[in-house]
């Protein structure tokens, strides 16, 4: 027994530096492809390997920045070749990504790319390394749409959730040299295009960019003519040019909307007040920026009763059989503030006594943000001093207290 395990021995130090066979790949703890580690690692199954090519092959999976960690081991297969196996740790730190190849379906180049990178859906691993292996891919992948341009990196904000993402773009966009528009009655073509030319300026033209600053900014125009259901179901970019685009908007303006029922959603609310600040125009056109306004005018009397940060959460309510649009506005009242001490400097004697006699804000009320203007409109025409200027200012303490401060400056 002693002589067979040490002639077995001798023959397994020898064949540890031998080249043979890749029989098979195992993988460990990744969601990536065989498919990816095999091109990646240079490794090919049936191909010649020893040692130093998996150390080779290791190098290169870790020099791309899409893994954490790479070991591996590998053993005699049953078909006289070696069985290696890798054992990966996958980047857990993504980054939000996007694929803006103009003209180009980036559903499709996304499948691609989540066909072999199975965790790099519309997101990529959060390091320079990794987004530059990935450009590098996705340029040799779509080198037919791009032209043998190569891919950049761009980091850009969503214009839609304002986070920043990762952009893999060709590294020259296309200008957009014209803008037209289809379908649109209520706007013309000109006020259509004066709202969006400013925004593109000279940015080069990307689908999803443009997309998005149409959703944005022309709802936005349309919700200011009632038309709440305004779609864009087609923006198409023609090359007209070298290096430029003309795109066409295509839109569908929906009906037109008329205000009805506002509701104040809130305990202790002073309705009325606020109803009276708003004045909104019910059964006219829904004009969502003059409805805004109103419900910006509306909070000003609830701000005023100590509840300084009070803020409205408008929800539309549509009754498309009616073409109305009722809102339902939920108030977030925050915390009670309340009213400190005041200060006043730069009155003469007797000017300060009356000042402070006029002030009705005691120590503890509940905190009115717009009162010390009210009082100025009163006291200042009831003294015949001239004041060059009259500065007021408040200064919060612990326990959301607001102390004032009046600063005359006499001429």
């Amino acid at each position: 027994m002693l002589r067979k395990l040490a002639f077995a021995l001798v023959l397994a130090y020898p064949l540890a530096a031998q080249s043979l066979p890749l029989e098979s790949l195992v993988l460990e703890g990744t969601a990536i492809s065989h498919d990816a580690i095999l091109s990646i690692g240079q490794l090919r199954i049936g191909g010649a390997a020893d040692k130093a090519t998996f150390e080779k092959a290791c190098g290169r999976l870790t020099d791309t920045g899409l893994f954490q960690a790479v070991s591996y081991r590998y053993a005699p297969g049953p078909k006289r070749g070696w069985v290696l196996t890798l054992t990966i740790q996958d980047q857990q730190q993504f980054a939000p990504a996007s694929i803006d190849f103009p003209g180009a379906d980036d559903s499709e180049l996304w499948r691609w790319l989540t066909s072999l990178y199975p965790p790099f859906d519309r997101r990529v691993p959060d390091n320079d390394t990794a987004e530059e292996f990935i450009a590098n891919a996705l340029a040799e992948h779509a080198k037919a749409e791009l032209a043998g341009q190569p891919v950049v990196i761009r980091l850009e904000s969503d214009l839609r959730t304002g986070r920043n993402l990762i952009s893999f773009q060709p590294a020259t966009l296309p200008h957009i040299a014209a803008l037209n528009f289809i379908g649109q009655h209520e706007l013309t073509s000109e006020a259509l295009n004066g709202v969006l030319a400013k925004l593109i300026a000279d940015e080069g033209y990307t689908d999803r960019r443009f997309r998005q600053l149409v959703e944005i900014n022309l709802r936005r125009e349309y919700e200011d003519h009632g038309m709440y259901r305004v779609a864009f179901p087609k923006i198409t970019a023609q090359k007209t040019s070298p290096g430029n685009v003309t795109v066409t908007t295509a839109i569908d303006e929906g009906p037109q909307f008329k205000l009805g029922e506002v509701t104040f959603v809130g305990n202790n609310l002073p309705r009325e007040a606020m109803f009276q600040a708003a004045q909104f125009k019910k059964d006219q056109i829904a004009n969502w920026s003059e409805i805004q306004k109103s419900i910006w005018e509306a909070e000003k009397p609830v701000k005023r009763t100590g509840y300084f940060q009070a803020s409205a959460r408008p929800e539309r309510i549509f009754h498309d059989d009616q073409l109305r649009l009722d809102l339902k506005i939920p108030f977030a009242l925050g915390p009670m503030f309340y009213a400190g001490k005041l200060t006043i400097i730069g009155l003469a004697p007797d000017d300060e006594a009356k000042a402070r006699k006029l002030w009705k804000l005691r120590i503890g009320d509940p905190y009115d943000y717009e009162y010390p203007a009210e009082f100025l409109k009163a006291f200042v025409p009831s003294v015949s001093t001239e004041f060059r200027r009259i500065t007021p200012t408040t200064q919060p303490r612990p326990n959301n207290v607001m102390d004032f401060m009046l600063l005359f400056e006499m001429k």
